[in-house]
C-alpha cells in the first residue's frame, strides 16, 4: 500500500504553480493538436497559426510572479507533445519533476520525494475548459479570443475562459514566425506565470518511449485512476 508524503510547506505554492501550468499546457495541447470549426476572425488566426501541428518540442524557462510583480519562482526544463494527447513535461530546476501522459493516464514523478502519483488523463484536466486531450476543442464555446497584436516581435493572442470558476482569468499565447514561443497565465489573485519556449521544433519525430513511464524501484506509488487494474503503468 502506497504511503503519501507531505510536501514541505515552502514547496506547496510551487507545486500548485507547476500543476496549474501542466494542466493548462495539456489544455493548450488540445488546441495545438486540433482544428477549429466555425471560427471567427481571431479564432481563424489561431487556427492558421496552429494548423498542421502534429507534434512539438521545446526547452522552456518559467517565471512566476505575485500580484506585486515580484518574482517568486523560476524553473527550466523541456516539453514534448504529440497527437493524440501525449505529453512529456520535465522540470530540471529548481526541483526535478517529470510529468508523462500517454493520453490515457498521467504520471507525476518527483525525484526528491521518491513519489509517483498516477491519475486518469481526463481527471488531470477536469477543471480546464477544454477537456478532451488531443481532440477537437470548441474554443468559441469555452473562450473569448482576442488578437493583442505584436509586442517585441511576438504576436499575442489572448484566451479568456467563459467559465467564471476557471483557475485562471486568461491565457496568452505568443508566436514568433508562426511557431509557439511563449505562454502567459494570469490567475484570479493577480499572480502571473510566464513560460518562454526555446529551441522549438514543429512536427519533430518523437520516440514513443518519451510518453511511457516506469516508476523507479522503491518509490511510493499513489494510483488515483478510476480503474487501476485496467490502467497499469505503461512499461517496456
Amino acid at each position: 500500500m502506497a504511503i503519501a508524503r507531505c510536501w514541505p510547506r515552502h514547496r506547496q505554492p510551487w507545486i500548485k504553480i507547476m500543476e496549474a501550468s501542466i494542466k493548462t499546457f495539456i489544455t493548450i495541447a488540445g488546441f495545438l493538436l486540433s482544428s477549429l470549426a466555425n471560427a471567427g476572425e481571431p479564432e481563424a488566426r489561431l487556427e492558421k497559426l496552429l494548423n498542421g501541428l502534429e507534434s512539438y518540442s521545446a526547452a522552456f524557462e518559467q517565471t512566476s510572479e505575485n500580484n506585486a510583480g515580484e518574482t517568486t519562482e523560476t524553473a527550466i526544463g523541456v516539453v514534448y507533445m504529440q497527437r493524440p494527447g501525449r505529453i512529456h513535461w520535465a522540470y530540471w530546476e529548481p526541483y526535478i519533476q517529470l510529468i508523462v501522459s500517454d493520453g490515457v493516464s498521467v504520471w507525476n514523478y518527483e525525484e526528491d520525494l521518491e513519489q509517483v502519483i498516477i491519475r486518469d488523463a481526463s481527471d488531470s484536466i477536469e477543471d480546464s475548459p477544454a477537456a478532451v486531450l488531443g481532440g477537437k476543442v470548441d474554443i468559441e464555446e469555452h473562450y473569448i479570443v482576442l488578437e493583442l497584436g505584436e509586442e517585441e516581435g511576438i504576436e499575442w493572442l489572448e484566451l479568456t475562459p467563459k467559465d467564471l470558476e476557471a483557475q485562471y482569468e486568461s491565457i496568452r499565447l505568443g508566436f514568433v514566425n508562426e511557431e509557439l514561443a511563449g505562454m502567459v497565465l494570469n490567475d484570479g489573485l493577480g499572480n502571473r506565470t510566464n513560460i518562454k519556449f526555446l529551441d522549438t521544433q514543429a512536427n519533430p519525430k518523437l520516440a514513443d518511449e518519451l510518453f511511457k513511464f516506469t516508476p523507479p524501484e522503491g518509490v511510493d506509488i499513489i494510483d488515483n485512476r478510476a480503474q487501476q487494474d485496467a490502467a497499469a503503468p505503461a512499461a517496456e
